[in-house]
């Protein structure tokens, strides 16, 4: 008896001792309440921008032209009538879907209140604080400073705001870091007009922010509301099996301690506060693969790396170097990541819900590279810069931190040697992703990007074994990311594997939804001139559609083609399988055996099957959506190649490759997509 209760009791220890483990990455690395107490300094000891009291020093860093654009963006919001907020439009959500329409409307007023307090703060006359006063009134009478689809997060579900249950979304969050800075950087300025004014910002901040966070809500962006409890578990295990903390977790993060770091007066309470949000951090920290990849894709990047680091540069500025955590290699890795992605042209890798081009800033990625010793990041953000017009550029964004560090840095990033960051090759083992391109430092010949993975990543689609190419620098077989976000979303095709690309369709069913459903037998390799990557994806297809077996390698000949070949083994008959492939112009199927693109700046890539063993056909798709539509420069196309007599077993290959090549025959047919 007393064996078995010792036992009992040991058992019970390390629960509790695995249990901590949540929320205490930076706790275990000494980052307790009371350090941050004794190293935490006040905002005039750390902030590096100049308040509206120094309007010289924000001039001395900006071009003319610049300065100039700055101040007529400001000019444009003088006596401006702040648009209201309808709870007829608040309800769009709930009754048709839409969540453009309110987000719109809110969207302006935060993009006015930042154009003011950017041209109060480089002129430094006076002529834009009525209205800045304006702005910061209108949005403190805001029932909800976030957007309706996020309102699950309140006891009383979506619909119109509860005033009474304050709920800490992306947006709510966000405009409290606005005013925050605001309220620091024109302190003088808002207190001539009236003390009340800045109370009212600590105040509402205090009521919507502070103190929510201090009754730690279950939230599932703090890495809260896990269905795995088993103590055996560590929490980056728990995480990994489940859906871990995504972007949400670093981009409130940073906004929260945006604010307590500026506002808040009692040193204490800061510290524990800090000390609280960190520890959140840690939660989306001590899962995230160690290759610093992001599995939600490069559209996400600037809200979740960057916004990691955006938080850890905050508290290390305000502990004047004492929290030290910015030299951490997953850190490092992390902001290398949206490099690794680069395609060329401005274009990304986009699996999930990504878009093909992301418009990252430079002087953002510049920072993030210069913290963390990485030359290539630095470089990287000069490139980007010579094609943006940073220069002379107004920044638009909603982060007003990333405002001003636009203005203040942009000269730095201008100066900085410049090199677009067009590696041969990359793999990331931990979320199994690779790319290969013709050739290093330019984006001439073929460029592959493949992955593996799962179908419970972030941001999800069903798209173990999918695949993009681009010639050239310029897309041919893409991966479509979102469709436009509404209510039903989680119903998109988009979503689907049946809009991925070779990923088979199996009597109508594709893969599923879930950890489970993943990639096995994953392995890359480099040999002289060739990338090989190979995987079975039979598991993301659970047992429904009686798929054993499906393996496929990705080769890569640099200089010469890509060859995707398949083989197969199902427990009985299949009725149909087909294979779509996602083009972005239209396809030209004359010629038996070969699909070829004929139009846009990827013409003249060609797709060779099988014409024996293959039946193939097209359909518009996309066309109806605007998001779509803007990214692709219109409508994408959907080529089905349809096995002519499935069978339980069976192989074949397709080869991608310059048209012409295919056409002068200069290889031969077992290279040609003919089936082995």
């Amino acid at each position: 008896m007393k064996r078995l209760l010792f036992l009992s009791i040991v058992l019970l220890a390390s629960a509790v001792d695995v249990i901590a483990q949540d929320g205490m990455y930076f706790e275990k690395r000494g980052y307790t309440a009371d350090f941050f107490a004794e190293s935490i300094v006040e905002p005039d000891q750390w902030v590096p921008w100049p308040t509206a009291n120094n309007a010289r020093q924000w001039q001395s860093r900006l071009s003319p032209g610049k300065y100039a654009a700055l101040i007529s963006k400001a000019e444009q919001y003088i006596g401006y009538d702040w648009p209201v907020g309808k709870a007829s439009v608040f309800l769009d959500y709930v009754q048709d879907g839409n969540r453009t329409r309110y987000h719109s409307l809110q969207a302006a007023r935060r993009y006015a209140l930042i154009a003011l307090v950017v041209g109060e703060l480089i002129e430094g006359e006076g002529r834009f604080v009525n209205d800045i006063v304006d702005g910061i009134w209108a949005i403190s009478e805001e029932s909800f400073w976030g957007v309706p689809a996020h309102l699950n997060l309140q006891k009383r579900g979506v619909g119109l705001p509860d005033v009474n249950d304050p709920v800490v979304d992306l947006f709510a969050a966000q405009t409290a870091q606005i005013l925050a800075w605001t309220s620091y950087l024109l302190a003088d300025q808002l207190d001539a007009v009236h003390p009340m004014i800045r109370e009212r910002i600590y105040v509402e901040i205090d009521r919507r922010m502070f103190r929510v966070i201090e009754s730690r809500p279950d939230y599932r962006w703090i890495g809260a509301t896990r269905k795995i409890d088993d103590p055996t578990l560590s929490y980056a295990r728990r995480s990994f099996l489940e859906r871990r903390p995504n972007n949400w977790n670093p981009w409130i993060g940073s906004n929260l301690l945006t604010c307590i770091l500026l506002l808040e007066k009692d040193a204490r309470r800061r510290a524990e506060f800090v000390h609280q949000v960190l520890g959140y951090l840690g939660n989306y920290l001590e899962p995230f693969p160690a290759d610093g990849g992001s599995d939600e894709g490069t559209g996400y990047w600037g809200h979740a790396a960057a916004s990691t680091f955006d938080s850890l540069d905050l508290v290390t500025r305000a502990t004047q170097n004492r929290f030290r955590e910015l030299g951490d290699p997953l850190i490092r890795n992390m902001g290398e990541f949206i490099a690794k992605a680069y395609i060329g042209n401005g274009y990304y890798i986009n699996f999930a819900d990504a878009s093909p081009r992301s418009h990252h800033s430079p002087v953002l990625i510049y920072r993030f590279g210069k913290a963390v010793d990485s030359q290539i990041m630095m470089s990287m953000a000069a490139y980007l810069a010579e094609d943006s017009g940073l220069a002379d550029a107004v920044p638009r964004d909603r982060s007003l931190l990333r405002v001003l560090a636009e203005l203040f840095y942009s000269k730095e990033v201008i100066g900085a040697e410049a090199r677009a960051p067009l590696d041969e090759h990359h793999w990331l083992p931990d979320i199994q992703v690779m790319t290969s391109r013709d050739n290093a430092g330019t984006t001439d010949g073929l460029y592959l990007a493949a992955k593996a993975g799962h179908n419970e990543e972030s941001h999800n689609h069903n798209d173990v074994g999918s695949f993009m190419v681009f010639r050239d620098g310029h897309p041919a077989i893409v991966d479509v990311g979102s469709t436009t976000y509404t209510r039903n979303y989680g119903n998109e095709w988009v979503r689907e594997s049946a809009y991925h690309n070779l990923l088979p369709i199996i009597d109508e069913q594709g893969q599923k939804k879930g950890r489970k459903y993943a990639a096995r037998d994953v392995q890359f390799s480099t040999a002289g001139d060739a990338v090989v990557f190979s995987q079975d994806f039979a598991d993301a297809y659970g047992d429904e559609t009686g798929l054993r077996s499906w393996h496929r390698t990705f080769r890569h000949d640099k200089g010469g083609s890509i060859s995707i070949s398949d083989s197969f083994e199902f427990d009985e008959l299949p009725n149909s399988v087909v294979l779509p492939l996602i083009l972005n112009s239209v396809p030209d199927l004359s010629q038996a055996g070969q699909v070829l693109l004929t139009t846009g700046k990827a013409a003249g890539l060609a797709v060779s099957y099988d014409p024996d063993k293959i039946d193939v056909e097209f359909e518009e798709i996309g066309a109806g959506d605007r998001k779509v539509s803007d990214r692709w420069g219109g409508t994408l196309y959907r080529v089905l190649f349809r096995l002519r007599n499935p069978s339980a077993t069976g192989n074949h290959e397709f080869i991608i490759d310059v048209g012409d090549k295919l056409a002068l025959g200069e290889y031969p047919s077992s290279e040609r997509g003919v089936s082995r």
